[in-house]
């Protein structure tokens, strides 16, 4: 196949290379199914195994775009969550190249098999942030009281006297689970903002995430709060 179009912006990635640029949701020449191998690709990927950063740099511009296009948007769904899982199978495949075995025909489907195992890890995580924000959002009803007021007024009250509940137990936690709990679920900033603010990665994020919505459970016991349901 041809190399991308271009690419929406470019940021910086692997050593610099092109594995952390957003490719175009269509490859060049319509392609669909198993793009056709670059000529003398085993040279190419001999290279990128020892190292070489262009040689790497041309694999990602020859199979990115095939990749996002007819495997990541259609497992999942999102183009957002399509270029995080492209970005984090292209960091994958350069950790682990320098072991990679060459098969006949091509590279394309240990990227191809790379991408899907990063999709279902993310749509399991996916899966898991959907019930903890549940869980947390509900444990914030149960911090707050009894139904909200009928007048703007009160609301705005309740409102702010529920958020100076929430900040007191947040300062009684981990600083870090604190701050991921404030990024993500009461301020809603996606992942990528936060896993940036934070020094992570998506995949530490969600686990950091996971455990700071229990600790918020611990923490609201010990100050004698009920929360409705449980975190499993």
């Amino acid at each position: 196949m041809g190399e991308l179009r271009a690419t929406r912006r470019s940021k910086r990635g692997i050593g610099g290379s092109l594995a952390d640029k957003e490719p175009l949701a269509l490859p060049c020449g319509g392609v669909s199914g198993r793009p056709q191998p670059l000529p003398e690709e085993r040279a190419i990927v001999e290279r990128a195994q020892r190292g070489d950063r262009r040689a790497f740099e041309r694999l990602y511009r020859h199979y990115a775009s095939t990749i996002y296009s007819y495997v990541l948007v259609p497992m999942l769904g999102d183009r957002d969550d399509a270029h995080d899982c492209l970005r984090e199978t292209f960091m994958a495949a350069n950790r682990a190249l320098p072991n990679y075995v060459w098969r006949e025909p091509s590279i394309y489907a240990w990227i191809k098999t790379l991408a899907k195992n990063k999709a279902r890890d993310l749509l399991r995580a996916s899966g898991r942030r959907q019930r903890l924000r549940g869980s947390f959002l509900e444990h914030v009803e149960s911090v707050g009281g009894p139904p909200p007021p009928t007048t703007a007024g009160e609301e705005e009250v309740r409102r702010s006297q529920l958020r100076g509940k929430i900040d007191a137990i947040l300062e009684t936690m981990n600083p870090r689970y604190a701050s991921v709990l404030r990024m993500r679920l009461l301020e809603d900033r996606d992942r990528k903002g936060c896993a940036e603010a934070l020094d992570v990665k998506l995949a530490t994020l969600d686990v950091l995430l996971f455990r700071a919505c229990r600790a918020f459970r611990t923490a609201c016991e010990k100050q004698g709060v009920s929360l409705a349901m449980e975190l499993r």
